[in-house]
């Protein structure tokens, strides 16, 4: 396993991820709804993102805020949430942040309705297999910022935008 998943994944144990191709999969025509949550900066969202994704702050620490303005207390929403970020730490800390709220607020998180995931590996991972991404315009792009130069060499060169 990669150890940046690894790393993640231990830092978050009740956080559940969803792997790139099941995404791929759930995202076409016909399929359940999918609701995107970029969990970058303003900088890093501009490069690229996922199509249709909505960006949320990754200092954000008010989940009742992004719940009401996302819906996600909505009972009746049959929808998958998935957050993701370069490589998952960030969206993890959200999904996590979520999860707790709503268990609090609903007592039951998502419920059977909604599920909340992050991405496994990130846009990091979902661009070195060179699935679809699109620029601040929505037209497809390969680069991705690295956050970091630390990052950066998770990507494959040719994906790297500079930073």
């Amino acid at each position: 396993m990669n150890p940046v998943i690894w790393w993640i994944r231990t830092s978050f144990r009740s956080v559940q991820d969803l792997e790139s191709n099941d995404l791929q999969e759930r995202l076409k025509p016909g399929r359940r709804q999918v609701l995107l949550l970029d969990v970058r900066s303003p900088a890093e969202y501009e490069v690229s993102h996922l199509e249709g994704a909505i960006r949320i702050d990754p200092e954000t620490t008010d989940m009742e805020k992004v719940v009401k303005e996302l819906g996600l207390a909505d009972s009746q929403a049959e929808r998958d949430v998935v957050c993701y970020c370069t490589v998952g730490y960030r969206s993890s800390k959200l999904v996590q942040g979520l999860g707790k709220f709503l268990a609090r607020e609903t007592g039951e998180g998502l419920g059977n309705s909604q599920r909340i995931y992050n991405l496994e590996g990130g846009l990091v991972k979902w661009a070195n297999e060179g699935k679809p991404i699109v620029d601040s315009k929505e037209q497809p792009t390969q680069l991705v910022h690295p956050y970091s130069s630390v990052w950066a060499y998770l990507l494959e060169p040719q994906f790297r935008a500079p930073i």
